[in-house]
Parts: C-alpha cells; sequence; structure tokens
C-alpha cells in the first residue's frame, strides 16, 4: 500500500507506522 501512495517509501509522509497500535494517515494542511 504505501509503495502505492508514497513518492519515497524509505521516508514516508502519508503512512506512518505507530508500534504496538497499526497504520496512522497523516494528512499536511
Amino acid at each position: 500500500m504505501r509503495k502505492k501512495i508514497e513518492n519515497d517509501s524509505a521516508r514516508p509522509n502519508f503512512i506512518i507506522t505507530e508500534p504496538g497500535i497499526g497504520y496512522r494517515f497523516m494528512i499536511n494542511t
């Protein structure tokens, strides 16, 4: 999923991994 959305999957801007929780979708305004 990250490869489809992010420009650089090594430095994610939109999908952040939260240890022990899962993933979080970030929207920068």
